[in-house]
């Protein structure tokens, strides 16, 4: 999704796994919906485009500090 929104001409070149690679995933958030009362306000499309965005606007600061970490 990401390249999609940045670079959709770049191809993407998929390589073997890693032994820490996990195959499946069971995400499910139902339990945070139940326990919490909270359901999403977006889909990840929609979320991927909104970091996207906020790190252009924030790289100034946001690139240094990530890498003296």
């Amino acid at each position: 999704m990401i390249r999609d929104e940045l670079a959709s001409e770049l191809e993407l070149e998929y390589t073997n796994p890693r032994k820490a690679d996990a195959e499946h995933t069971h995400a499910d958030i139902s339990k945070a919906n139940e326990l919490l009362g909270d359901e999403p306000t977006r889909d990840i499309r929609e979320g991927v485009r909104e970091f996207i965005d906020w790190y252009q606007t924030n790289r100034e600061w946001y690139e240094p500090l990530v890498r003296r970490s």
